[in-house]
């Protein structure tokens, strides 16, 4: 399809510019260019010497031009206001058709104008053949940080990875001393306080007499029961 457009974007190149260059040469040529100073001025153009003198050679240069494929984009608009002025100045009251003097034509060579301005020369075209270098140019550049960009984003992945499997871990240890605080604290917690002097013995019991040592304590005139060794074997027996 770029060929294609290519090849249609020159042959209207070459036929646009072909009718102003014939434009321009027959007002150069044939109608000299005070003759055709003179019919501006009767069509009411302000500055009619100077306004055929623009007309002329614009026709010309500007023909030569849009065929060569150069400042395309440039001289598309300044045709399409050229081609303005001459329906409004020569053709208004003329209505539409080119064959009662109307303002067809004019409008239709500055359509093609802006249509090439906005469309561009193509490739077969000197603009195409200056403007490559930059195009390039531009185009390296771009990859370049396109580039960079893709190894920067890879590198932030991996970053932000590390930095969360890092997280990860402070976060399990900090469950685990949570865990270990919460089993030391616990004896304050519940009100207990215990020392490594702290004497964890079981009260000592008289068994002999049944009596409990107020030393541990107990009270030592509480009710016990005694049992000797043969009660127990008879109670075991019943």
């Amino acid at each position: 399809m770029t060929v294609i457009r290519d090849i249609f974007l020159l042959i209207a190149r070459i036929i646009l510019g072909g009718v102003l260059i014939a434009h321009g040469w027959q007002k150069f040529n044939e109608w000299t260019i005070d003759g055709t100073a003179s019919s501006f001025q009767e069509m009411g153009v302000p500055s009619p010497e100077i306004s055929a003198q623009v007309a002329t050679w614009f026709e010309i240069g500007g023909g030569a031009a849009i065929i060569l494929g150069l400042l395309v984009r440039l001289v598309g608009p300044v045709l399409f206001v050229q081609m303005a002025g001459a329906a409004w100045f020569a053709h208004r009251d003329s209505g539409i058709f080119v064959s009662d003097g109307g303002w067809e034509f004019v409008a239709v060579i500055g359509a093609a104008g802006l249509a090439l301005s906005a469309a561009g020369a193509g490739r077969a075209s000197l603009d195409h053949l200056f403007v490559a270098p930059f195009r390039k140019r531009k185009e390296e550049k771009e990859a370049a940080d396109n580039q960079q960009a893709v190894g920067a984003g890879v590198a932030g992945s991996g970053i932000a990875g590390a930095e969360q499997n890092f997280g990860a871990e402070q976060n399990f240890g900090g469950e685990n001393f949570s865990s270990q605080n919460s089993t030391q604290n616990y004896g304050q917690s519940s009100g207990q306080e215990y020392s490594d002097d702290q004497d964890f013995s079981t009260p000592n019991f008289d068994n002999a007499a049944g009596n409990n040592s107020t030393a541990d304590g107990v009270d030592a005139n509480a009710e016990t029961t005694q049992w000797s060794t043969d009660n127990q074997w008879d109670n075991g027996k019943k």
